[in-house]
């Protein structure tokens, strides 16, 4: 159980035991003007629906629905044979607990009735003592078995409850797989880390105790209420009406903790995003010294954070206090009308001071559930607002996915058509306007443009990372939208300008394009693309650690790891980006060479940077706004001295011709009649 509200009864106990009568009542009615300022805080409207929109749009704040409710019992249904089994056990534990009162009451009335001398014949002192060990014995056993069922629940609860917080993180994560790149294009990092992570953990405690709590609890007070009215039904009826009180109080608390616990969540989702686009972009961070900027903010979005989690401590504050009051109220009653009751004689005195004893026991089972909803609530609601957060994203549809009737693409030769293309990644603001190229299997197909004039989006279109708006994307003669995305896929090899790699050895980020290769494919896929040499000239070779994204090793390694990644994978159609960052003369020329092996025979599209392989391609296109302006090879489009040709001029002008000797070598190797 949870220790707060043991604190909070331990302390109305104390209070209902020292002496009745006027001091009680003088204790009842102060706590009830301290608390009267703090009810009318409690009992205050919540703030409206359009107070909760977060700063991304995502779905505000609903109150719990059903709905919710059986999307999140559908994970849970797996193991229903568990949760029954952790009820049952849970439904015996109760009843044997619910035992205790009774035992104690026993004891009471025996002890109370020896020492009266109302039991006929008077026992010996000794019969007395064996007597009431007799009782106590008893009610050991029944502990000692109360104390292993719940052992039983706890290891048959948390089994369930893990399980179903394994099948959310799977299914979260599978989810992810699948959605579209427009999707990580407008979320941003820390947000889909705090679903995964933070939204996760906070269904934990419901998953694991959620069923359990809900039965034991309200069989608890059902009972406890029963025993209590078959006890002594005066007392019983004197502490009824409290139960309208408690209901009051329920509602008023749950109203306002819903609000609450949807902006604490919102805040820590904000401050962990915050906190990840930081820590990622750290060298940026430094290099412009925005670290006193940046806590700055950081603190701000701790302080938001902070005052949430405050105002839904007030809340707290105010009901769990309130219900202690309560309770304390229903102790004083029973203990002041139940001793009135017993001096009174009008309850059998043989017996009386041991029921107002079992009363005042049954009254608290009666409220130690009642507060562990109260804290349970709590749960409940973090629970919902990171389930809905949960749930929002699994609805998510990929844009780009295969259609029902997708078919299989046959093994292809490497033909790319694209057929009259418009594309953008906001349909209202295509950055592709009708373009129209084709590409013969074997060809190198260069991309020449300014920044942001479309390039990359090209290469995105023929991954199928998105689909167009208008017009067809052809390989082989398919409509890239009617095939399978993973038979696509399988026959394409790309490699980004950011030559990212995961973290683990060389040997697992090459071996990455193809789990199934041995290390002495991996190792044969190196030494004939070139990079064999300048792999094992690393700390390990292929077991040098790379790091985090690659932080352990060079740019240039870097490149060299991802050029053997794809060579290992033996693509048909080849995309690449080339890296705009200078690496030493050495590094560039095995760079190069292993470039020459990479695409030989393969349908090439690169968005080129490099001179010498720009004046490799069969076929440039000069992208300009969207638009396909000039197209040709290198000597064709310098006689037509148009944009490319200037551009050509921009970057002899910009080059050194020192740093790229190695380029203007090759090109006059690749072109020796070429002035």
């Amino acid at each position: 159980m949870n220790p707060r509200p043991d604190r909070t009864a331990d302390t109305a106990a104390g209070a209902g035991a020292r002496p009745a009568g006027r001091h009680a009542g003088h204790v009842a009615s102060r706590a009830a003007r301290r608390m009267g300022l703090s009810l009318r805080t409690l009992l205050r409207p919540g703030p409206r629906q359009t107070e909760l929109i977060t700063e991304d749009g995502e779905q505000s704040y609903r109150p719990i629905n059903l709905k919710l409710i059986r999307r999140l019992m559908q994970f849970l249904k797996p193991y229903r044979h568990r949760y029954a089994l952790g009820v049952i056990v849970g439904m015996v534990m109760v009843l044997l607990d619910l035992q205790s009162p009774r035992f104690i009451g026993w004891i009471v009335n025996y002890t109370t009735n020896y020492v009266s001398g109302q039991i006929s014949p008077a026992p010996s002192q000794q019969q007395a003592m064996m007597k009431v060990a007799g009782i106590v014995g008893l009610w050991a056993c029944l502990l000692a078995t109360t104390l292993l069922l719940e052992r039983w629940i706890i290891l048959i609860m948390t089994n369930a409850g893990e399980r179903v917080q394994f099948d959310i993180r799977r299914a979260l994560f599978a989810h992810l797989q699948r959605l579209s790149m427009s999707f990580y294009d407008k979320t941003k990092f820390g947000r889909i880390i705090s679903r995964c992570t933070s939204d996760v953990n906070s269904l934990r405690e419901v998953n694991v105790w959620g069923i359990h709590t809900v039965v034991q609890n309200t069989l608890m007070i059902c009972f406890a209420a029963g025993m209590l009215l078959a006890t002594q039904w005066r007392l019983f009826l004197a502490v009824a009406w409290l139960s309208p009180v408690l209901f009051v109080l329920n509602r008023a608390y749950r109203r306002k903790a819903a609000v609450m616990h949807q902006r604490v969540r919102e805040g820590y989702t904000r401050v962990s995003t915050n906190l990840a686009e930081n820590i990622t972009g750290v060298r940026v961070v430094t290099a412009f010294d925005r670290q006193s900027w940046n806590l700055g903010v950081f603190n701000v979005l701790q302080y938001n954070n902070t005052e949430n989690n405050l105002r839904a401590a007030r809340v707290n504050g105010v009901y769990l206090p309130l219900l202690g009051f309560v309770g304390f109220c229903g102790r004083a009653i029973i203990l002041l009308y139940g001793g009135y009751l017993v001096a009174s004689g009008q309850i059998d005195r043989t017996v009386g001071v041991g029921s107002v004893v079992m009363a005042f026991l049954y009254w608290d089972r009666f409220m130690g559930p009642t507060l562990n909803f109260g804290n349970f609530y709590n749960q409940l609601m973090a629970a919902m607002a990171g389930g809905e957060r949960i749930m929002a994203l699994l609805d998510l549809k990929p844009e780009v996915a295969d259609v029902p009737d997708a078919a299989p693409l046959p093994p292809i030769n490497g033909h790319v058509r694209f057929e009259h293309v418009t594309f953008g990644y906001d349909p209202n603001r295509p950055v592709l306007h009708d373009v129209d190229f084709e590409a013969q299997p074997g060809q190198m197909i260069a991309l020449v443009g300014a920044t942001g004039s479309g390039k990359s989006s090209i290469v995105s279109l023929i991954a199928r990372f998105y689909q167009p708006q208008q017009g067809r994307v052809l390989v082989d003669g398919h409509d890239i939208r009617y095939v399978t995305g993973d038979s696509l896929h399988r026959q394409m090899g790309l490699v980004l300008q950011t030559n990212y790699l995961f973290t683990g050895t060389v040997m697992e980020n090459i071996r990455y394009a193809r789990p199934e290769a041995t290390e002495d494919q991996v190792i044969g896929a190196a030494k004939a693309l070139g990079t064999y040499d300048a792999i094992m000239s690393m700390q390990d070779g292929f077991n040098t650690q790379v790091g985090e994204r690659g932080a352990n090793v060079s740019i240039g390694q870097r490149q060299l790891i991802c050029f053997t990644r794809a060579f290992l994978a033996d693509p048909r159609i080849f995309m690449l980006d080339e890296a705009t960052s200078s690496v030493d003369t050495t590094t560039e020329q095995i760079i190069q060479r292993s470039l020459e092996k990479l695409l030989e025979g393969r349908t090439t599209f690169v968005v080129a940077h490099r001179l010498s392989t720009i004046q490799r391609a069969d076929c440039i296109l000069v992208i300009d706004n969207g638009r396909i302006i000039e197209r040709g090879t290198h000597w064709t489009l310098l006689e037509q001295d148009g944009k490319y040709a200037r551009l050509y001029e921009q970057f002899l002008m910009h080059k050194p011709d020192i740093a790229h000797a190695s380029e203007i070598v090759a090109s006059r190797q690749a072109f020796p009649g070429a002035p």
